[in-house]
């Protein structure tokens, strides 16, 4: 197999809390940060990285009116933002989608699991544990019983041009993708290792369940980049970088 095209879908935004974002400020301002999914073009069909928020986000601001994130998080989503709905703009139903690789099952990455109840869904075991039975962690959609998880541990080759490495810290079972593509080589999808470059680079602290392990996987990918040299390194929620991004259709 080999991925011919990777192309950055965005999946609408979700404002929040700039303490979330960057924990030595304040709370109280309200930030815009993109949302996206990955879809990579291959031999074989079809995968897609991450599925965007839930379809209850669409046209819903209130979401979260009444709940402890009220206030700190404001989804903004339309119809168009959902993932089925991104993929058919592209010119791809769900059922053709031949694997997801959740990064993690937060609301604004696995919200559209829900599409794809036969597409095997590659998710860490400490991301699956962590969420299931977890009303507050993650959406319904991830917990659909035909949902097809398949559960593993650590660092995998999904395919090849395809590397998934286990990255916990912003999540239990977080997971990063390293995608090797005909045109471009090489590209680190870091998801949200860290949200932002800052975060990254300067050890800025930002939303995290385990602050310590999030030092380790950013340290970690840090060494995969010099090890691979990757022509591109993308960050989950960096608002400065996704004005420069290249979005479906241009392609990497």
């Amino acid at each position: 197999m080999t991925v011919k095209k990777l192309y950055f879908l965005l999946a609408g935004s979700c404002y929040l809390d700039q303490s979330a974002v960057n924990k030595n400020l304040a709370p109280g301002r309200l930030l815009e940060m993109p949302v996206w999914s990955f879809l990579l073009e291959t031999t074989d069909g079809p995968i897609l990285i991450d599925t965007g928020m839930p379809d209850a986000f669409v046209n819903n601001p209130e979401y979260f009116k009444g709940t402890k994130r009220e206030g700190r998080v404001v989804p903004k989503m339309t119809a168009n933002d959902k993932i089925v709905n991104i993929l058919k703009s592209a010119g791809y139903r769900a059922g053709d989608i031949q694997a997801v690789i959740s990064s993690h099952l937060h609301l604004d990455h696995a919200g559209g699991n829900g599409h794809f109840p036969k597409t095997p869904i590659f998710i860490q075991q400490a991301e699956f544990d962590a969420a299931m039975g977890n009303d507050d962690y993650s959406p319904e959609e991830c917990r659909l019983p035909d949902l097809q998880y398949q559960i593993i541990e650590g660092d995998r080759e999904v395919a090849p041009g395809v590397q998934i490495f286990s990255t916990p810290g912003h999540s239990p079972g977080h997971q990063s993708v390293l995608v090797t593509t005909e045109h471009s080589g090489p590209i680190l999808l870091t998801i949200d290792v860290a949200y932002t470059r800052e975060n990254f680079d300067n050890g800025v602290p930002f939303l995290s369940y385990d602050s310590e392990s999030t030092v380790r996987s950013i340290k970690r990918m840090k060494g995969l980049i010099e090890k691979v040299q990757p022509s591109k390194v993308f960050f989950g929620h960096d608002r400065v970088q996704a004005r420069e991004a290249k979005v479906f259709p241009d392609f990497l």
